[in-house]
């Protein structure tokens, strides 16, 4: 029984343990596996090949804007085109800027349409 115990043991500490830097960085690389995963596809970015957003999960959306993969319909830096910001009170929905505030489409949110009669005050419907 000892001697069992003995062979896991010796088996289970054999076993190669990546040093500190090797389970950190990726191989023939010193970009750690975190920054290289939040980086764009490939070394030259989405630029190089603008399908590379479509294709890898993860990507914050389909379209490439400077060499990052972003979502044209709700990118607020990147609002419908690239390069296209919407003001600090506005939002980007369905590829619009606009002020949840008060749009009766996307009134607090894209996508939350007041009934007919009502309109958004607020970022509410029928505000009162």
């Amino acid at each position: 029984m000892i001697a069992m115990l003995i062979l896991a043991l010796a088996i289970t500490l054999s076993a190669t343990v990546p040093n500190q830097r090797e389970a950190f960085f990726r191989p023939g690389s010193s970009t750690s596996r975190f920054i290289a995963s939040q980086s764009s596809p490939g070394r030259g970015g989405c630029d190089q090949n603008p399908l590379a957003c479509r294709a890898t999960e993860g990507n914050a959306g389909p379209d490439c804007c400077s060499k990052k993969c972003v979502d044209l319909r709700t990118d607020i830096s990147n609002c419908g085109s690239c390069g296209k910001r919407c003001i600090s009170s506005e939002i980007c929905c369905n590829a619009h800027c606009v002020n949840p505030m008060s749009h009766n489409q996307n009134c607090g949110k894209c996508s939350n349409h007041c009934k007919e009669g009502t309109s958004c005050d607020n970022g509410m419907c029928d505000y009162a």
